[in-house]
């Protein structure tokens, strides 16, 4: 600030000698050659006045403040002092741990992981010195391989004396948001295609049409619970996951938040039903990656229901390869020093700053008879 008053100053005294030398080199115009308009000499005397009490202090420093516009200044208010970095926006919560099963894989070979039928089943009645059933297990095979994913950025010297807003500094951030949206995203693509529920996955009798509603719910839960095995003996699900996009959000969520609803039979009978008969055992998932993937009108009309992947068989697996469960943020080794002592975080050839995350994932679906879907176009 004072070395800013100082110029100034000495930028206002060279301006008044210019003054004074144009009107004949006199302190007061008011002593010289008489000029034609007094209110004009009356201003400038003000302002020399000005001047001089600035100069040798008799005013306060304010009133220069005060006295100095931002076009006194062009290049020091040539950027806008009003200014704010906006926080980046809210990372996706994920949600897909809530109806796939996580798992750990050794390499980037495929994995292998087998579902057997085995051998349970009612026992027969057998009679004296009869044979017992002989029974086999089938089983089937599902195969995934993890891949590695990538993403980073670099910045130049200059971009990082320039962020006097810290812009830079939450970059970092953006990237570990990165890793936690690919996954979702990757997951998302298991069960949710274009048109909505993955129609390699979702077929017959796992295929609804019915839009979302309590009694719609109501019967895909039912149908998921009455599922058998292929020897016929029941699946237990005891806990289930609707999943949902942005757009059926709020719907969903008024279904499992009713505490009362009624029914009006044929003959015109009202009956009152405290609960909702599924809030028990259920809870929504928002996956705000499905408008992404079911890029079709059915992307705010689809939703699926999935038993709890903690069962002994889970509708999908999502594996991360071992040792490397969690993204890795790297930088790379700055090879520049100075003379004298001291590394500088930047290249040598481009003076550049980078840093980069990997993460190691894959996945597949697991078993169909695990998950309803319903493209919900026919509500």
């Amino acid at each position: 600030m004072t070395t800013l008053f100082n110029s100034s100053v000495e930028r206002i005294d060279s301006e008044a000698n210019a003054l004074r030398e144009s009107f004949g080199g006199q302190r007061k115009v008011s002593t010289g050659v008489p000029r034609r308009d007094p209110k004009w000499e009356r201003a400038l005397l003000e302002a020399e006045a000005f001047v001089q009490d600035i100069r040798y202090g008799r005013r306060p420093l304010h009133h220069f403040s005060e006295a100095m516009s931002t076009s006194d200044f062009p290049l020091l208010f040539a950027d806008s002092l009003d200014r704010q970095m906006y926080g980046a926006y809210e990372a996706v919560q994920p949600t897909w741990m809530n109806y796939a099963r996580a798992a750990t894989v050794n390499d980037f070979r495929a994995v292998k992981r087998f579902a057997s039928t085995g051998v349970r089943g009612l026992l027969s009645k057998v009679g004296e010195l009869a044979e017992h059933e002989r029974r086999g297990m089938d089983e089937v095979a599902y195969e995934y391989a993890v891949s590695k994913y990538e993403a980073g950025f670099a910045l130049s010297w200059e971009a990082m004396i320039n962020d006097d807003l810290n812009a830079f500094m939450r970059l970092p951030q953006d990237l570990a948001d990165s890793a936690r949206d690919s996954e979702e995203e990757f997951v998302t693509r298991l069960f949710c295609g274009v048109d909505g529920p993955l129609t390699s996955v979702y077929t017959g009798s796992n295929l609804l049409t019915a839009a979302l509603d309590r009694a719609a719910l109501q019967s895909a839960i039912t149908t998921l619970m009455k599922r058998t095995d292929e020897n016929g003996n029941p699946i237990v699900v005891k806990a289930v996951e609707l999943v949902v996009g942005p757009g059926l959000a709020l719907q969903a969520q008024e279904i499992i938040d009713t505490t009362e609803y009624r029914t009006v039979d044929a003959s015109g009978n009202v009956r009152i039903i405290s609960g909702n008969g599924v809030a028990a055992n259920l809870r929504i998932s928002v996956n705000y990656w499905i408008p992404s993937v079911a890029t079709s009108s059915n992307a705010d009309t689809s939703w699926w229901v999935f038993a709890n992947p903690s069962g002994p068989r889970p509708a999908m697996e999502f594996g991360r390869l071992r040792g490397f469960e969690a993204p890795a943020l790297y930088e790379k080794v700055p090879d520049m020093r100075r003379i004298g002592g001291g590394e500088e975080p930047f290249s040598f050839d481009t003076e550049a700053a980078e840093k980069k995350i990997k993460h190691v994932y894959g996945g597949s679906f697991v078993d169909s008879r695990m998950s309803i879907a319903s493209t919900g176009a026919g509500g």
